[in-house]
C-alpha cells in the first residue's frame, strides 16, 4: 500500500457518511482546521511549470507551501494527489451568472470545470444591479444582491460588473432617445452605488437593446465616473463584423476618458468577409495596450451565441416589438421574410439551443423555407437562445495564443441532469477546451495562468488566482492528461472529465468520490 492510500479510504468513508448528514453538501461543511495536500504536482498560476510540492491549508487560507514532505509531521486532513496537479481555482472572467447563482446555486456547470469564481453583469447586462425578483428572491440594486449571497452562497465566489444596458432601462426603458442631461446624471449615480457596493467595473452591449441606442458621447459621460479609480470597462463592442477596427477604437477611447482599463469581450471576427481584418484588430489592440492596461477575454470555440434577434438585418434589428408586429401583421411577415434573404447570419447552420435543431432542419420539418422558419422562430421570441457558425478557427488559435487573453464562457451554469435545459458547450466546456488548445501552443503553466492569475490582474481580485502562502484555498485537483470536454450543442456529454476535486474558501465544493454533493462556500467579492 502507498503512503496515504489509507487517507484516501478515510477520506471516501468521510464523504459517504457526511453525504448521508448533510456533510460538505451544506453552505457551512465540516472541515478540519488543517488540510496537507501531498504527493503530486503544483502549478502555481504564475505561468511557471508544474513541481513537485506539498501544500498546507488553514481554514480558508493557504497556510505554507513546501518541498515534498514538509508536512509530513502536521496532524490534519491528508488528501493523497499521487499522479496529479494542484492549480487555482479557475476565474470565469466573462460570466453571465448573476441570475443563475440565485436559481441554480450550486453552479455545477461551472464547477464541475473547475471554475472557483465568477466574473457577472457583462455585456452590458447585470441582474445583480436591478431590481429583480427571481426564485422568490428580491433585491433592488448590487447592495442587496450581494446580501443575498451572504445569507445564501453559491459554489462558487462572486465578482460583479455593472451593465450599462441595465442602468439605461432603469432610467430611460427601451428608449432609442438620447438621454437628457438629467437622465445621464440618474445613469452615473446608478453607476456610482454599484462601485460603491463592491462592483469592478462597468461593460457594454452595444448590439443589444437598450445600449444599441447609446451614442458615443453618453459612454463617455458615463467612463468619466471612473476616472481616477481602477475600475474596468469591459465592452460587447458595437461592431465584431464590418466594423470591428471602428467599435475596438471605440472602446479604445471610453476606456481612456475613464480608468484607462479596458477588456474587450470574447475578442473575435465574425463573417467570412471580415476574417482578414484578424492583422489590423491585433494591431489596434497592441497600439492601444501602449496607452493603457487593455486586455481580452476568449472561449475556445467558433460558434457564437445570443439572441436569435440576432439575424435581423438594418432595420429591422432596432425594432424592440417585432414578436408582436410579426403576430398581428401578415404583410409585415412576408417583409420579413424577404428581408431574412440578406440576414448577416448563416440561417441554416444556425442552432436553436432550446429546440437542439437548426433553422435548416426546422424547415425541412415542415416542407417551408428557411426564411420562412426564421421568421416564425422570431415571431415566438426574438429573445430565444441561438450558437451561430461564424467565426475562423485560425484567427481563434492566434487570439488564444495572446498572452494578454484570458479565459471566459460568455455562459451561465446550467442543470447538468436537465435534458430540456441546453445550451452552446461553452457554459460546460470552455475551461477545458481552452487548457487543451493553449497548453498544446504555450505550455501548461502558461495555460494556468491565463485561466487564473490572469483575470484576477485584470479585475483587481485579492489573494486569489495563485498558490500563494496567505492567499485564500480556491483549489482545483486534476488530472491533467484527462481534463477535456467533449459537449455539444444538442446537451451531449456535458459533464467535463478529469477533474478530481474543486475546494472554495478552503473547503471541499466538490468530490468525484461524492459527486452528487455540492459544498455551497462561495463568497461575494466587493473589489474596492
Amino acid at each position: 500500500m502507498e503512503e496515504g492510500d489509507g487517507d484516501i479510504m478515510d477520506r471516501r468513508e468521510f464523504l459517504k457518511t457526511t453525504a448521508a448528514l448533510g456533510g460538505f453538501c451544506a453552505a457551512g461543511s465540516f472541515q478540519k482546521s488543517k488540510t496537507v495536500i501531498f504527493g503530486g504536482n503544483v502549478c502555481d498560476g504564475s505561468g511557471a511549470e508544474p513541481s513537485a510540492l506539498d501544500l498546507l491549508l488553514e481554514g480558508e487560507r493557504i497556510a505554507d507551501i513546501g518541498a515534498p514532505g514538509s508536512f509530513d509531521a502536521v496532524p490534519a486532513e491528508r488528501i493523497s494527489v499521487k499522479g496529479l496537479t494542484v492549480v487555482p481555482g479557475f476565474i470565469d472572467a466573462h460570466s453571465h451568472d448573476d441570475g443563475s447563482k440565485i436559481r441554480f446555486p450550486e453552479m455545477r456547470t461551472k464547477l464541475l470545470q473547475g471554475v472557483t469564481t465568477t466574473v457577472d453583469g457583462n455585456c452590458g447586462n447585470s441582474a445583480c444591479c436591478d431590481r429583480q425578483s427571481l426564485a422568490g428572491k428580491e433585491w433592488r440594486g448590487l447592495a442587496e444582491y450581494a446580501a443575498l449571497l451572504k445569507r445564501e452562497p453559491a459554489s462558487v465566489n462572486t465578482v460583479s460588473l455593472c451593465g450599462h444596458n441595465t442602468i439605461r432601462r432603469l432610467v430611460m426603458g427601451n428608449s432609442s432617445a438620447k438621454p437628457s442631461a438629467a437622465e445621464l446624471k440618474e445613469m452615473q449615480t446608478l453607476l456610482e452605488q454599484a462601485f460603491q457596493a463592491g462592483a469592478a467595473g462597468w461593460t457594454t452591449g452595444l448590439t443589444y437593446f437598450p445600449g444599441k441606442f447609446a451614442d458615443t458621447e453618453e459612454l463617455l459621460a458615463l467612463s468619466a465616473v471612473t476616472k481616477g479609480s481602477s475600475k474596468v470597462y469591459a465592452s460587447h463592442v458595437r461592431s465584431e463584423g464590418d466594423e470591428l477596427i471602428p467599435a475596438v477604437k471605440e472602446a479604445i477611447a471610453i476606456g481612456k476618458a475613464g480608468s484607462g482599463e479596458v477588456e474587450i469581450s470574447h475578442l473575435k471576427t465574425i463573417f467570412p468577409r471580415n476574417y482578414h481584418k484578424i492583422g489590423a484588430l491585433l494591431e489596434t489592440l497592441e497600439r492601444g495596450r501602449e496607452e493603457m492596461i487593455l486586455h481580452a477575454d476568449r472561449y475556445p470555440y467558433v460558434f457564437s451565441s445570443t439572441r436569435i434577434g440576432q439575424i435581423l438585418p438594418a432595420p429591422y434589428d432596432r425594432d424592440v416589438t417585432l414578436a408582436e408586429h410579426l403576430r398581428s401583421s401578415a404583410p409585415f411577415r412576408e417583409e420579413i421574410k424577404e428581408a431574412l434573404k440578406r440576414s448577416p447570419r448563416d440561417l441554416a447552420t444556425t442552432i436553436l439551443c432550446q429546440k437542439g435543431r437548426t433553422i435548416a432542419a426546422i424547415a425541412e420539418g415542415k416542407g417551408c423555407s428557411i426564411e420562412h422558419a426564421a421568421m416564425e422562430v422570431l415571431m415566438e421570441s426574438p429573445e430565444q437562445k441561438a450558437a451561430f457558425l461564424c467565426m475562423s478557427e485560425e484567427n481563434m488559435l492566434k487570439i488564444l495564443s495572446l498572452p494578454w487573453v484570458c479565459a471566459g464562457s460568455d455562459g451561465l451554469s446550467m442543470l447538468l441532469d436537465d435534458p430540456g435545459c441546453v445550451g452552446h458547450p461553452r457554459s460546460v466546456g470552455t475551461f477545458p477546451r481552452f487548457f487543451r488548445v493553449v497548453s498544446e501552443r504555450c505550455g501548461i503553466g502558461e495555460a494556468i495562468r491565463r485561466m487564473t492569475s490572469l483575470p484576477a490582474t485584470i479585475f483587481h481580485i485579492p489573494e486569489r488566482g495563485m498558490i500563494r502562502k496567505g492567499y485564500f484555498a480556491d483549489l482545483v485537483i486534476l488530472d491533467l492528461a484527462k481534463y477535456d470536454s467533449r459537449a455539444g450543442f444538442f446537451g451531449e456529454e456535458r459533464m467535463p472529465s478529469g477533474v478530481v476535486r474543486v475546494l472554495v474558501n478552503g473547503r471541499t465544493a466538490w468530490d468525484e468520490n461524492a459527486p452528487e454533493c455540492i459544498g455551497r462556500h462561495g463568497r461575494f467579492l466587493a473589489i474596492s
